[in-house]
């Protein structure tokens, strides 16, 4: 079995364990299906801020959730926070609007979170998700949902590096992978984007490959993010040179 082929049935698998556990996305979802769930009521809307103390994003099939202030928050499926490059880990400071889940738990859903200057609205004035298509042949979520992630870099950190690669290290919490690459000056740690991006383009990465990445910094989140990568005669564009993210066209 090729390498190609490895990665489809590979990327088929996770597809259909994400579509169990996150819900339907894409062309299948339909926007107009009835919801039958519990839901956010919306006239009870709180603003909770504070340091994230826990993320929970791998329990059975369930909302991926935050603990902020005590409180938890249920928030939107991984693949819609990464599409949008919006990460989150323990420890980050978050303003989240959040509304009250009409369930017995307890627990909140989160209409919009700030984190420094990102903004990543979640769902709409009616309370219905972002990420469900509304369209035809849309696969990354709510066409007219803003796209408001890490579209920050300074134009002035823009560089390019050749090197090989040290380690990459797989996202913790609600993060995207990050690449370590040794270079004749030193060692440069960058975000990548999410795994599928790399995958579509039939990219692997490992300790030893040669890579050339162009990067810059991303002010509103003080970290190098990567805007494409060359390996093995491939390049693939990350983002763009603002730092918007280019999967999402």
């Amino acid at each position: 079995m090729n390498r190609k082929m490895f990665h489809l049935l590979v990327a088929a698998a996770l597809t259909a364990a994400l579509s169990l556990a996150q819900g339907p996305k894409g062309p299948g979802a339909n926007p107009d299906a009835p919801r039958t769930g519990s839901g956010p009521a919306l006239g009870t809307i709180v603003a909770v801020s504070g340091a994230i103390t826990a993320i929970q994003s791998t329990a059975g099939v369930q909302y991926p959730t935050i603990v902020v202030d005590g409180k938890q928050i249920r928030i939107a499926p991984v693949w819609f926070m990464l599409e949008n490059d919006f990460e989150l880990a323990v420890g980050d400071k978050v303003d989240v609007k959040a509304a009250a889940c009409t369930c017995a738990d307890g627990s909140l859903y989160a209409l919009e979170i700030v984190k420094g200057s990102a903004v990543l609205q979640l769902r709409d004035a009616q309370g219905l998700p972002l990420w469900i298509t509304r369209g035809h042949g849309q696969s990354g979520g709510n066409p007219s949902a803003p796209r408001t992630g890490t579209g920050c870099v300074d134009s002035a950190t823009i560089k390019t590096i050749t090197g090989t690669v040290e380690s990459v290290t797989m996202g913790v919490g609600i993060q995207q992978p990050a690449l370590v690459v040794k270079t004749s000056e030193g060692v440069v740690a960058v975000k990548i984007g999410p795994e599928r991006v790399l995958f579509d383009n039939d990219i692997e990465l490992k300790p030893g490959d040669a890579v050339t990445v162009r990067y810059g910094l991303a002010t509103c989140s003080e970290e190098n993010v990567a805007l494409s990568l060359t390996v093995g005669g491939v390049t693939v564009i990350l983002r763009e040179d603002d730092g918007r993210a280019a999967w999402n066209h």
